[in-house]
């Protein structure tokens, strides 16, 4: 007799969560989180088990993460391999996975409707999966290509020979992503047959026992739980305990001990780590927080503030990182700047001088109940999250949580346990830590070479014993005046509002306001546009004005840090048209740090140390993007092939070095002497405090309005000529870089046009699992696949992204049969599944907003790009529906496939140095053939160089700057009537 399903539902959720929770344990002993929410569009599920790459065999490492891909690939209910993605892509959804030290989580959403179909199709992987052995060798050269991915990456170089020079007796010094090598040279060469240690592992480490489920849909929860038990309850359980890893990583062995790294980018870094106990038992006092939020803090007395003023430093971050069962780490991050480099010894002094600081002041309540007193807070008025990101986030929690704590437990602080702090900041002391220090600059002669990457490090003894002698420098922070009092959600003059209105409209600031109707939170999202063609008219002053924003940034930092940690935000960008100013969070205090912003913009002082820091940093920024994966350049060069006026890192490196302090001082001014500033107010503020924001705005820039003819000036986009398929080659600049990379962009037509726009998005959705499935799962050209749309001002483009070890020219010949293939797919598709297609393409277009950020971005993109069509995916949904296959074949046969004579193709080939320029040439002429003589084609190929796009773009149409799709006057509204 199976056992009874258990239940509870004491579960502590936000004030504003209106959702139902329940968890129910079913007799196999796998417990699920039901999340019913009546009002959602979207559905979603995750499993996580409690099983990582620590428990891969010596035999196979990277056994792990090649299950979690073979998951994927059918199971005896349905056994196509790509039945999941299609079922999930016709109905609006998407899906994804992740391989984690004891952990694995799978993960996806969907339209509402389509959860039960989603959820059979997802919950037999793990009641009968196929682990089909024609899928094998394909998903294992895709786990290659995943690594290959990342060999030439910091992040993943440092972390795995972290992970190497750890213990060799702990499981944590694995390597977890695995590659051809360890999944298949090792095992043949030991005569293993790896699906067989693949199937033993499957067998013995996934237990329902040990997985965690949650389920978010429209329907009620008894639906929901009949839906689990009966597609659950088929997997096996067999009763094992979750993995658990005794001893710590860094033993008496790796302590005291300094890792000396040679990066490929130009990075700095200073990493301090302790060893520490898994503290997710303490989860109540949380003491690690208390540690990090003092160590962590940017204001005056700070480490990172003496740091600054030394230059020595540009970044501090501290905390605690997860490890696995049992252990974990405490970890200080410094960016360290050219000169710091020079004193990392002292920095590490200097760090605990502060812990020893924070010892001799002992614990401080009113510290901790600040902390308190925001994470319960921050809990309280807890927005939803995407469904997708919320249900993979809770599955991993469940492990850790008791029942009623799921929610809350990761976050909020109970209560204080002086003890629990203590016995924190006592293990962070001069005997308990590892130090690595990353710099180009090393002299790497006769270093070692890491074994999965090549990462040249130095491994050895730290040489110089470390001092505690106090620094007066160092103090505690002040009381925080940005926690917010003033928490009250004003519902009661909400107006119903469909989207923004004018509220304040002068010579030189206009702003838009809506207030919050739907998320009733007391936070608000304010962004501004400072226009002015300065700004990006030549490479210099594109470089002066970032250094402009750079340096305000940094000044205001002592101040807006106390802002950031109240949950209260503030970012600046540059972009072609001018600077963005972005403010979000808690309302309360928000006009008190937008006041502080424009008055220290008008009035700033350049410090001339901090100068020197700020412009080596950005330096440093420019000469690094020409180290980044293949597929990012081959999508920048694509920008730069059409866009109007784009100034490349070279050309801003270029000009850097010659700017001085006194440049910017005397630039910024001008910048700002003439402005169209464009603002927009959303969520919990009244229109009176918008007009109010536009007048602060007005008052503290005190600027002159732009001439009239460049307030709607932008950077226009270049028109291919019909008919040409034009390709753009560069090399890859890292040389030890394995991937090239290919952008196949198709230009379709102006994005203002409805009947153009909605046909693109149509195909583009019936393209993509296609695309996927055949260039990626079948023919694995890489583990970067895409395709879908890309928009720019005045044109709407269809794409295919690949990264891949073949070359360019390869790929693009993959994609262009792919792309002729198509039109048979359109013929052959169904009726009911070309109406999926239409449906999936509305229902994306027509998704609720989850949260107040997601409605303010989806509303400023409207104003921003300066169409104000607000309603532009209300008629495009209606629209999608009405295309017939006719239609799209129609559409297909002009813009899309080889054959058009009209079809306007820009090809980008990042190629990899192990392959020459001349190859590459060669093979695209052949390959743009397609059907036709050598003859005919060949007025219709031009291949582009570096050095000949400026006078290719000399010839080039451009395409309409944006017009409003109404009157501004339409939405111009008089303050006393909202």
């Amino acid at each position: 007799m199976s056992s009874p399903i258990k239940t509870r539902s004491d579960i502590r959720r936000p004030d504003l969560d209106d959702r139902q929770y329940r968890i129910i344990t079913l007799p196999n002993r796998l417990e699920a989180l039901l999340v019913s929410d009546p009002a959602t569009d979207k559905a979603a599920a995750a499993l996580d088990v409690h099983v990582g790459h620590l428990c891969d065999p010596a035999e196979a490492p990277g056994l792990a993460h090649f299950c979690e891909h073979l998951l994927f690939m059918g199971n005896e209910k349905y056994p196509s391999e790509n039945e999941y993605s299609a079922f999930l892509s016709a109905h609006g959804g998407s899906s994804n996975a992740f391989t984690a030290a004891d952990h694995t989580n799978y993960y996806f959403d969907v339209k509402a409707e389509f959860l039960d179909g989603a959820l059979d199709r997802f919950l037999n992987f793990f009641v009968a999966p196929l682990f089909d052995e024609s899928c094998t060798d394909r998903e294992m050269r895709a786990v290659d290509s995943e690594h290959k991915k990342n060999t030439q990456q910091d992040g993943w170089r440092i972390y795995q020979l972290e992970k190497d020079l750890s213990s060799k007796d702990h499981p944590f010094s694995k390597f977890g992503t695995g590659n051809l090598s360890t999944l298949k040279d090792l095992p043949e060469s030991m005569g293993i047959d790896i699906r067989k240690v693949l199937l033993n592992f499957y067998k013995k480490c996934y237990s329902a026992n040990i997985m965690k489920l949650v389920v978010l849909g429209k329907e009620s929860l008894d639906e929901l739980q009949e839906w689990v038990v009966t597609k659950a309850s088929a997997i096996r359980n067999i009763d094992i305990d979750p993995p658990s890893f005794p001893g710590h990583p860094l033993s008496k062995e790796q302590l005291m001990k300094q890792i000396l790294v040679k990066p490929v980018k130009d990075l700095r870094n200073l990493k301090i780590t302790f060893p520490m106990p898994d503290l997710k038992e303490f989860y109540l006092c949380k003491p690690s927080h208390y540690a990090s939020h003092l160590i962590g803090h940017e204001s005056e007395g700070s480490i990172l503030s003496v740091l600054k003023q030394k230059g020595w430093a540009s970044y501090l971050s501290a905390g605690s990182s997860s490890g696995a069962i049992n252990f974990e780490f405490f970890v200080i991050s410094i960016g360290l700047t050219q000169e710091g480099s020079k004193h990392w010894e002292e920095i590490i002094v200097l760090v605990f001088q502060y812990i020893h600081m924070l010892h001799e002041t002992g614990v401080q309540d009113w510290i901790y109940e600040e902390c308190q007193v925001l994470s319960e807070v921050d809990f309280r008025v807890q927005e939803k999250k995407q469904p997708s990101s919320f249900v993979s986030r809770v599955a991993g929690d469940i492990h850790y949580y008791p029942v009623d704590h799921i929610l809350n437990g990761p976050t909020v602080m109970f209560k204080m346990n002086k003890k629990e702090i203590k016995d924190v900041l006592n293990a962070l002391n001069v005997k308990n830590f590892r130090i690595t220090l990353v710099s180009p600059d090393f002299d790497s002669n006769d270093w070692a070479k890491s074994q999965h990457y090549e990462t040249e490090y130095k491994y050895e003894s730290i040489s110089e014993s470390l001092r505690k002698a106090p620094n007066s420098a160092l103090h505690l922070p002040v009381k925080n005046d940005f926690v917010p009092s003033n928490l009250e959600i004003r519902k009661t003059s909400a107006p119903t509002q469909k989207f923004p209105h004018i509220v304040y409209d002068t010579d030189v600031v206009r702003v838009w306001h809506k207030k919050d109707d739907t998320f009733w939170v007391p936070k608000a999202k304010v962004m501004l546009i400072l226009k002015s063609p300065l700004a990006y008219a030549t490479p210099t002053t594109c470089v002066m004005t970032r250094l402009f924003t750079d340096c305000l940034d940094d000044t205001l930092n002592q101040f807006s840090y106390y802002a950031s940690v109240a949950g209260l935000d503030y970012h600046m960008t540059n972009s072609t048209e001018g600077i963005e100013i972005t403010l979000s969070g808690y309302n309360d205090k928000l006009a008190v740090l937008l006041q502080r912003v424009l008055f220290t913009a008008k009035s700033l002082k350049i410090n001339r140390s901090r100068f020197v820091a700020i412009k080596e940093a950005l330096g440093r920024s420019y000469k690094n993007w020409s180290m980044e994966q293949p597929y990012q350049h081959a999508s920048y060069f694509a920008s730069y092939m059409t866009q109007e006026k784009l100034w490349t890192s070279e050309e801003k490196l270029e000009v850097l070095g010659d700017i001085k302090a006194e440049d910017v001082e005397a630039f910024y001014p001008q910048l700002l002497a003439r402005l169209s500033v464009e603002g927009f107010v959303f969520g919990n503020m009244e229109a009176q405090e918008a007009v109010a924001i536009g007048k602060m705005v007005t008052d503290q820039l005190g600027c002159k309005p732009l001439p009239v003819a460049l307030h709607n000036q932008v950077i226009r986009t270049h028109i291919l000529q019909n008919g040409r398929h034009t390709v753009y080659q560069r090399q890859v600049t890292n040389s030890n870089e394995l991937n090239s990379a290919l952008e196949h962009l198709i230009q379709i037509g102006d994005v203002s046009n409805g009947d153009i726009r909605t046909k693109s998005l149509l195909f583009a959705q019936i393209a993509k699992e296609p695309c996927f499935n055949v260039l990626r799962t079948q023919e694995q050209l890489g583990y970067i696949v895409a395709s879908g749309i890309r928009k720019q001002t005045g044109m709407i483009n269809f794409r295919v992204l690949i990264q891949s070890e073949k070359s360019p020219s390869y790929l693009e010949e993959r994609t262009e049969k792919f792309l002729a293939e198509l039109r048979t797919t359109l013929l052959d598709m169904s009726d009911e599944e070309f109406k999926k297609n239409g449906d999936a393409v509305a229902f994306n277009l027509l998704e609720m907003d989850k949260n107040l950020g997601q409605e303010a971005n989806r509303l400023w993109g409207h104003i921003s790009n300066r169409y104000y069509d607000f309603e532009q995916n209300v008629r495009d949904a209606e629209a999608v529906r009405t295309i017939s296959r006719s239609d799209l074949l129609e559409f297909y046969d002009s813009y899309i496939s080889p054959n058009s004579r009209t079809r306007r193709l820009l090809s980008v080939f990042i190629q990899s140095t192990k392959a020459s320029l001349e190859e590459v040439v060669e093979k695209t002429a052949n390959v743009a053939i397609v059907s036709e003589s050598l003859e005919e084609l060949v007025p219709r190929f031009l291949v582009v160089g570096p050095s000949e796009v400026a006078d290719l773009k000399a010839g080039m149409q451009l395409s309409r700057s944006p017009v409003p799709a109404r009157p501004l006057s339409v939405f111009k509204v008089a303050v006393s009537k909202i």
